[in-house]
């Protein structure tokens, strides 16, 4: 087996780099996100260390030649001493020795011992001429046969080429998008459309109905609402670097007045971070430990366009850490906005899951993170539907201020049904 590592910026990277290196049925064994060790760490690309993996299979060994058998004929007889068959007469030649095989030792039906192979490939049929070799098909070279995989390949292909829809059904489903909202999607359309020129006017069907199955939790977004900004979520899912993207865009290229307050952990490392984004962009930062607190450092910021308040990221399944959460939440003003941060990279049982605990706590709409890092994007869809919010940023990286789009019902769409195999960087200028 052959074992390679990469070092690279993104995923889409390795895989190219894999391909071209060890060939299409290399698979990838492991990637690690490389930590960022110093401060100017902060400001570069993130580096990934990608194991890829090659089962090299060892080669067949050539296959032996037989020699030819012995020339048929009667033999005369040799004489028990080995000398010669009669008298005067010079003993012939010992015949060659041939070893067959347990195949060809093997009796037949009959208790005879099938002939070997005599010369240029022919069978000895006892006494009917040899049988020629049929040798390769009509228009294909020996060793020139499909392996099985490619035959089931071609055997999808030539089933979804005739139904446009049954090709879509199969993309969606492999997107995890949920069944239920697949027959929504494709319900009605026309069954059996061909391939070709139609496939275009199918897709713009899709995206129409994507449209309307979120626009219902896009239109009860209040915008209005967005002084107080919060960012909870699970941990790991990049609530930090997320807030400190959107800050920094406010701050450095909408020049607006902006503060960062962080709901104190005991966790090492998590009000850090917060306070080295708020010295870089020039912004004030607070940190509260108690609900009290926290309503007096956002009283105190009332002349700041924005305030953005970072949470601690917590398990859904811990009922006491929601419920305090929802304490802190509690204690702000109405006009606040609460998002739900949530990584892409989750499987859809579960993002169902952490949205429905949360929902304790209340939240207002989502952000997915880490979109860069998948390709079973139908989590977002099923979310929106299920829930009834909508996603308002997506993420595809870590450079702050950069990888963050705003999400709209048509974008969201175009992120579903085109972004398949898109990088991140096409991804957020959809």
């Amino acid at each position: 087996m052959k074992i390679k590592k990469y070092i690279v910026r993104e995923m889409q990277e390795a895989m190219r780099l894999i391909r071209e290196d060890m060939g299409p049925e290399a698979v990838i064994i492991s990637s690690y996100r490389l930590p960022r060790k110093h401060l100017l760490d902060f400001f570069r690309p993130p580096q990934l260390e990608v194991t890829a993996a090659l089962d090299e299979l060892p080669a067949a060994p050539p296959a032996a030649e037989l020699p030819p058998g012995p020339a048929a004929g009667p033999q005369p007889p040799a004489s028990r001493e080995g000398g010669t068959a009669a008298a005067g007469t010079p003993s012939p030649a010992p015949a060659p020795q041939v070893r067959r095989t347990r195949r060809e030792e093997m009796p037949g039906p009959e208790g005879r011992v099938p002939p070997a192979p005599g010369p240029a490939g022919a069978l000895s049929t006892g006494g009917s001429g040899p049988v020629p070799d049929a040798g390769p098909p009509a228009g294909r070279e020996r060793g020139d046969f499909p392996s099985f995989r490619a035959i089931l390949k071609r055997q999808e292909e030539a089933m979804m080429d005739g139904d446009v829809r049954e090709k879509w059904r199969r993309r969606l489903l492999d997107m995890e998008v949920l069944e239920g909202v697949v027959e929504m999607l494709l319900d009605g359309l026309e069954p059996g459309t061909p391939a070709g020129e139609d496939e275009d006017f199918l897709l713009l069907q899709l995206k129409g109905r994507v449209v309307s199955l979120v626009e219902e939790a896009y239109s009860s977004r209040d915008d209005r609402n967005g002084k107080i900004r919060v960012f909870i979520g699970p941990t790991g899912a990049g609530k930090t670097t997320t807030l400190a993207k959107l800050a920094a865009r406010q701050a450095l290229f909408e020049r607006k007045r902006i503060a960062l307050v962080a709901v104190y952990s005991h966790r090492f490392g998590a009000v850090e971070e917060l306070k080295f984004y708020g010295q870089t962009i020039g912004v004030p930062v607070e940190v509260v430990m108690t609900p009290a607190e926290l309503a007096s450092a956002v009283e105190a910021h009332q002349d700041k366009e924005t305030v953005f308040i970072d949470t601690e990221g917590i398990s859904c399944r811990n009922a006491g850490q929601l419920l305090k959460l929802k304490g802190f939440v509690d204690a702000l003003p109405p006009s606040r906005r609460v998002y739900l941060v949530l990584s892409a990279t989750t499987r859809n049982r579960d993002l169902l899951h952490m949205a429905r605990e949360f929902d304790r706590v209340g939240y207002s709409e989502f952000i997915f993170t880490k979109l860069d890092e998948t390709q079973t994007r139908g989590g977002v869809l099923n979310l929106v539907h299920q829930m009834r919010r909508p996603v308002s940023y997506v993420t595809g990286g870590q450079n702050v201020p950069d990888d963050i789009a705003g999400l709209t019902p048509r974008r969201l769409a175009a992120l579903l049904l085109e972004g398949v195999e898109e990088d991140a960087g096409a991804l957020l200028r959809i």
